[in-house]
């Protein structure tokens, strides 16, 4: 089965239940614009102040690589797990243990052209009365307060920005915002929104089995579309439109 499959279907939960979320999730995905050509690679890049970790979910990294796939605009590169794996593998075959025509070595890892970065809107704390960020900032205090001021957990609604960042100038190429709340889905008791075990879930709890979490899955479906409709002007090779590297 496809991640993308994993994405949208509900499989643990019963029809009945899951068809609602199901149906706006096959929808809004389908709603990604397609590229006929992409625009270079990109890697899914976690912001510093981990902000799902308070909400007990998990990073948001493999949901945006689904949506990458989806659109076709770019090429994913892994940075983390996969990197490690493979200097794993690097450091296995400068000591000799590979067999031999392995044909793992330097100049392989396929550049980045882009990052994307995903976050919250930031937003006064104290603003809205029952915002996820005013109720935190209260028992927490300073930074992490303010970061979950994309979070209103009363309302179920979620505002979230993907930044496009050039790997080579560190230029903040798009940024766009995605904003979702929860009657924009039908809801189930129970309701498995990216399938039982579906990704982004961990921490205690995933996006998939948390009203909140759906929430904050469609926001960024939301943000990834309008991100994808504003890619206009981007260069076609981004390693030929940079500075040359000295």
């Amino acid at each position: 089965m496809t991640a993308l499959a994993v994405v949208m279907g509900g499989l643990s939960a019963p029809a009945s239940a899951q068809s609602g979320a199901r149906k706006e999730q096959v929808k809004k995905t389908a709603e990604i614009p397609n590229c006929t050509k992409r625009l270079g690679t990109v890697a899914i890049v976690e912001p510093d102040n981990n902000w799902w970790s308070a909400l007990q979910l998990g990073s948001p990294e493999a949901i945006l690589k689904v949506f990458v796939m989806k659109s076709g605009c770019f090429g994913l590169v892994d940075r983390s797990r996969g990197l490690q794996s493979r200097n794993i593998e690097r450091a296995l075959a400068d000591s000799g243990e590979l067999q031999r025509g392995s044909n793992i070595g330097r100049a392989q890892v396929r550049a980045a052209d882009y990052f994307i970065v995903p976050d919250l809107v930031t937003r006064n704390s104290n603003s809205g009365g029952g915002g996820f960020g005013g109720m935190l900032g209260g028992m927490l205090g300073g930074t992490l307060g303010a970061i979950a001021g994309g979070i209103n957990m009363k309302k179920k609604e979620a505002n979230v920005t993907l930044t496009l960042v050039n790997a080579r100038t560190t230029e903040q190429e798009r940024l766009v915002e995605g904003f979702a709340k929860k009657r924009d889905i039908g809801f189930g008791g129970g309701v498995g929104f990216l399938g039982g075990g579906g990704i982004g879930g961990g921490g205690g709890g995933g996006y998939e089995n948390t009203e909140i979490g759906q929430v904050i899955v469609l926001a960024y479906l939301d943000a990834y579309t309008n991100l994808v409709r504003d890619l206009g002007g981007l260069p076609e090779d981004a390693s030929a439109a940079a500075p040359q590297a000295e």
